[in-house]
């Protein structure tokens, strides 16, 4: 055939899947691939690419692959076992993760584009072809067994029959339910949420609710989604940060403390506390009525509702503590065991942060 059409990656994989993950970056380091600090590729997965570069602290799980002329995966990206990712440009953005058995490729061309934003999420089992570009943006998830198809052809264009070849575009904070097909030409606004089981084409608008098959508007902003007083959102948030507490005493942690701070232990198979423990300060109230409480020294954790400023942050930043600025959806860029926690509960909450510039 006069144009190549590679499939399964079958000879990088036997080549360089099996070396162990220092033995890959190095190797991929002599072949001009920009590799960060910290990355992880698992058994059997490869890259394979003209262009590449991959994020400080990336993961690859295990039997993975990621192919393309063009790669850019940001830090702190994750990507699941068994994943096959297969387009001639590929960009990840920082903090965004992609679930186990993801298939993105397919029909498409020589400038077809894949471009995921910050902070996105793909769940398991989703098929996406973007034969011409696909787009999603910063802080959008897309739900498992989706299928985004960027063409719709098989009978002949000649008989009358339909041929699309169209972009897609998925804007900022969107959520794509599971199990939802989204059609070539979609344009799906910022912040709207499409249900589950549901069937896209056309121009869904911002900040509103769709569903159905076809996808229809069934309600929009104010009353999707609501607006929220401060009282209203600080009420939940308090909430929150109690079934936090809850969840780390039912997960085997001991939680120490009441009102703005806690302390956090490991337990021992006997139920004591381990030597290690972390403090977390939650600072619900407004900053004008805090002031009297300065931050200690000794916390590990700063977990803020209300705006972080410059000068408090960069305090936080010397004293190498992590917080979380819950207003601005932003947190420090370095973290630690707690701080991991916090922020993989708070994602159940539909709360995800942005690592702030350094």
């Amino acid at each position: 055939m006069l144009v190549p059409k590679p499939r399964f990656p079958i000879k990088q994989m036997v080549l360089t899947g099996w070396l162990p993950g220092f033995l890959k970056k190095a190797l991929y380091k002599l072949k001009g691939y920009k590799i960060g600090k910290g990355v992880s590729i698992g058994f059997g997965s490869v890259l394979c690419g003209d262009d590449v570069a991959v994020g400080e602290h990336a993961s690859i799980g295990f039997f993975s692959f990621v192919r393309g002329r063009h790669i850019r995966i940001g830090d702190r990206v994750q990507i699941g076992a068994a994943t096959f990712i297969d387009t001639p440009f590929v960009e990840i953005g920082d903090g965004s993760k992609i679930n186990e058995q993801v298939f993105i490729g397919g029909l498409q061309f020589p400038d077809s584009k894949f471009i995921l934003g910050r902070n996105c999420q793909i769940m398991q089992m989703s098929f996406i072809n973007p034969a011409r570009s696909i787009t999603v943006g910063d802080d959008s998830g897309i739900g498992g067994d989706c299928l985004l198809f960027g063409h719709n052809s098989w009978l002949s264009q000649l008989e009358g029959y339909p041929v699309e070849f169209e972009p897609i575009e998925i804007g900022k904070s969107v959520s794509v339910s599971w199990r939802v097909f989204v059609l070539p030409g979609t344009k799906i606004g910022d912040g709207a949420v499409v249900g589950a089981n549901s069937l896209v084409s056309g121009t869904v608008p911002p900040r509103c609710l769709a569903l159905g098959f076809p996808a229809r508007v069934i309600s929009k902003f104010p009353y999707f989604p609501k607006d929220l007083s401060r009282d209203e959102k600080a009420g939940l948030f308090g909430n929150m940060v109690n079934e936090m507490i809850l969840f780390f005493q039912g997960s085997g942690l001991i939680c120490e403390g009441a009102g703005p701070d806690h302390t956090i232990f490991r337990a021992k198979k006997n139920g004591r506390k381990s030597g290690k423990s972390w403090r977390i300060r939650v600072a619900a109230a407004p900053r004008e009525e805090r002031e009297a409480a300065p931050l200690s020294a000794d916390i590990d954790v700063f977990l803020s509702f209300d705006a972080i400023p410059v000068e408090e942050r960069a305090e936080l930043d010397a004293r190498r503590v992590t917080w979380f600025d819950v207003e601005n959806k932003e947190t420090s860029h370095e973290t630690n065991d707690l701080g991991e926690e916090v922020a993989l509960f708070l994602r159940r909450y539909g709360i995800r942060f942005f690592r702030a510039n350094v």
